[in-house]
């Protein structure tokens, strides 16, 4: 693949004739129908209270929204290099962030202790979390056996693969440049920079993350990373790792603050 990464898409062949069709007159199409689909099926999956069922419904997101990629993969413009140093520094990083970061500003924890309703002031305005008698535990649930273990695989296998991919399409590859200018976003390059575009979509992030004081944080880190990489395979694998890292960490050390 073309490392050229201009706006025109790569060669990748055609595809069938109403899918053409369809994204000739919506260029936006490849870069949110993923993003779209796999929030319309988590939406669905947020209606079953059966804890099995629920199971099946983050698998179906999963690989209902990395279908939804690979069916538009051909109209995507070109990924890329991949930068493999700055993709493990940064997801790493941006891991450690969210979790040092979050503990400081939200205040959830004064040497290990809950302190909501002591510094409520304090929490609340900057999203203060779920008392820790609420937080999902899948041991709990799932016991330790074969849901348990299947249950991990399903959320962090679809963390680490499928949400970077619709996430970085969405984010990165579209909203960036449709901030600059929205009736013709496919015509700039990728990793334009403009103030209004970088600001406004990382608040944005903020609506995603229910720990938004850090998303708006970690957006401002993978804008940055974009706008001097210009790559968007970079990307993916780099929010690949931060969330790998991020749920490794809470399952190891149980800290189902951030699950």
């Amino acid at each position: 693949m073309s490392d050229d990464m201009s706006p025109q898409l790569a060669d990748k062949g055609r595809g069938p004739a109403w899918l053409e069709k369809l994204v000739g007159s919506r260029p936006e199409l490849p870069l949110i129908a993923p993003f779209m689909g796999f929030l319309v099926l988590m939406w669905l999956g947020s209606l079953v209270e059966d804890p099995y069922y629920r199971l099946h419904m983050y698998a179906l997101r999963t690989v209902g929204g990395l279908g939804l990629a690979i069916l538009f993969w051909r109209y995507l413009p070109p990924m890329g290099n991949l930068h493999p140093f700055k993709c493990v520094v940064f997801g790493i990083g941006v891991a450690y962030m969210w979790v040092m970061v979050h503990r400081l500003v939200a205040g959830q924890y004064v040497d290990g202790e809950w302190v909501s309703e002591r510094l409520s002031w304090y929490v609340q305005p900057l999203g203060g979390d779920a008392r820790p008698e609420d937080y999902f535990d899948p041991k709990s649930v799932y016991g330790q056996g074969f849901m348990y273990w299947s249950y991990l695989v399903v959320r962090i296998g679809g963390a680490s693969t499928t949400v970077p991919i619709v996430e970085e399409l969405f984010w990165r590859a579209f909203l960036l440049r449709a901030l600059i200018d929205w009736d013709e976003f496919d015509e700039l390059p990728l990793g334009q920079f403009t103030w209004k575009s970088f600001l406004i979509c990382s608040v944005l992030s903020a609506g995603e993350h229910p720990q938004w004081e850090v998303g708006i944080l970690c957006w401002f880190v993978y804008n940055g990373l974009f706008y001097w990489t210009k790559s968007l395979k970079c990307l993916i694998v780099t929010h690949g790792i931060t969330n790998f890292v991020l749920y490794t960490h809470i399952v190891v050390r149980e800290d189902w603050v951030f699950w």
